[in-house]
């Protein structure tokens, strides 16, 4: 048969939808993997650092233990010893002390040295090298290292209150006669950590805002200002050189409760930071701030967004070409089926059924079909009625044969009806058939609409030509038909 396809353009836009889902799969595809990568950059930037910063604290450990065996001697303990059995008094010892220690205090300051401290063995302060005119008041309470060394007589190191400290138990003989703490500010770690990674990443400590107001007065805590990613947090004024990032971006967070994380961060300048966020784990085992890392990874991540870049243009560009072609082979394949199709019937014109046809040497019984008194109908109504008349013979017919029955338009009021792998006698049933239901049709004129028909079959090796030829000159007259219909059988 010979008939448009309604559902071209619908499979035409199906595939192109297929086509621009499958090239959305892909584009978010690749942003997700964008993602993953960025995070698994975040990472393993994150787990570097932490490395990176561990070894560094057990290094300042080791360092500030090699000072404290200089300088924490046998006179030193004595010292205390003969304040602890009662042989000397605490402003003689505290004198004492303070001459000793006051030039190297001064100098290890020049290293970041904060605070040198020495203790009686209950936790009373005997000498702070730093203020020495404070001294016997109690750190039991606003320290917990302070207690920890009273009870368990150990070393300690770690941060507290701000600061990086050691403290030492003195002991003379297997008497526990005092404590010495020696403090370090974050800067020389900072210094350290920095060059390692050769300017590309920036320290900073940050400590709880209400832990740190327990251990230190009013005046330290001048020194240090609000972090502004978390208000709750602060950290020392002289360290905050290249945090300028975080107000640059406006980025806050809540840091509690403290767990590891990281985070992406573009600066204005277009540039890509890492920052990691460790939790900082205090003197006495807690937690109480975090070690944040900016580190600089422009070129990683710049790579990589380039390449999703490129990735994503590269599926927009295909989709582009995809859909593109869908439409120009469906406008190629309607433009082709048009010129098969008569544009007045909708049917087959002589090319499409000579196409639809094909070269093979398929048996075929051809009824040729012709709508009789077309013209004097054409007179009589005009050439608009007689076109309707024509559309509707060639839907009566189209609506009423197999769907391997080829149907055209032979060319005026003429149409040719191929029915495959049929007898003689099967095609006059099937030209009997449409004949009657173009009789019983009424069209919406006076005359009745008849239509004649030829029937051939197809010989061996014989041409389309010469089968169209044979059922044309078996075309029957009308008045043949009626004669036929009106003789008694």
């Amino acid at each position: 048969m010979a008939r448009t396809n309604d559902h071209e353009w619908l499979v035409t836009a199906m595939k192109c939808a297929g086509i621009i889902i499958l090239g959305l799969f892909l584009y978010l595809g690749i942003e997700q993997y964008a993602e993953s990568e960025l995070n698994a950059i975040a990472k393993r930037t994150a787990h570097s650092e932490k490395e990176l910063i561990s070894l560094e604290l057990e290094t300042f450990k080791n360092t500030t233990d090699t000072i404290a065996s200089a300088i924490l001697d046998e006179k030193t303990s004595l010292l205390l010893a003969r304040l602890y059995r009662g042989e000397e008094n605490n402003v003689t010892v505290r004198k004492q002390l303070l001459k000793r220690y006051a030039p190297l205090y001064e100098k290890l300051r020049d290293f970041s040295l904060e605070h040198m401290r020495f203790y009686l063995p209950d936790g009373i302060v005997l000498l702070r090298l730093h203020s020495p005119e404070k001294y016997g008041d109690s750190m039991l309470a606003s320290r917990s290292s302070i207690a920890m060394i009273v009870q368990e007589h150990k070393p300690l190191h770690g941060f507290e209150s701000g600061l990086y400290r050691a403290i030492y138990p003195i002991f003379h003989r297997k008497d526990f006669v005092g404590i010495a703490e020696i403090s370090f500010s974050f800067a020389p770690m900072k210094k350290v950590l920095e060059k390692i990674n050769e300017e590309k990443a920036r320290y900073f400590l940050v400590f709880n805002l209400r832990q740190i107001e327990e251990g230190i007065d009013e005046e330290q805590l001048s020194d240090y200002r609000r972090c502004h990613v978390d208000p709750a947090f602060i950290m020392r004024k002289g360290e905050n050189h290249g945090i300028e990032l975080f107000r640059e971006v406006d980025f806050k967070t809540s840091l509690m409760p403290y767990r590891e994380f990281f985070t992406i961060l573009m600066s204005r300048s277009g540039r890509y930071h890492v920052v990691s966020f460790l939790p900082l784990k205090m003197i006495d085992g807690s937690h109480g701030g975090y070690v944040i890392v900016i580190h600089d990874e422009s070129e990683a991540v710049h790579a990589l967004l380039n390449g999703v870049q490129v990735a994503k243009m590269a599926v927009v560009l295909i989709v582009f070409v995809a859909v593109l072609l869908i439409l120009m082979l469906h406008f190629y394949r309607v433009k082709a089926i048009r010129d098969r199709i008569d544009p007045l019937t909708g049917v087959y014109n002589r090319q499409g059924c000579m196409v639809a046809l094909g070269n093979g040497g398929r048996r075929y019984a051809l009824i040729y079909i012709d709508i009789d008194g077309l013209g004097k109908i054409n007179e009589a109504h005009g050439r608009q009625k007689g076109d309707e008349i024509l559309k509707t013979v060639a839907r009566i017919i189209d609506s009423h044969i197999r769907k391997d029955d080829i149907f055209c338009r032979h060319g005026g009021d003429e149409f040719l009806l191929f029915i495959a792998n049929a007898t003689e006698d099967q095609a006059k049933i099937i030209a009997d058939k449409v004949r009657k239901h173009v009789d019983i049709h009424r069209f919406d004129i006076d005359e009745d609409v008849t239509i004649s028909t030829g029937i051939a079959i197809r010989r061996r090796s014989e041409s389309i030509a010469s089968l169209i030829a044979r059922a044309a000159k078996e075309l029957e007259e009308p008045g043949d038909r009626e004669s036929r219909a009106s003789t008694p059988e």
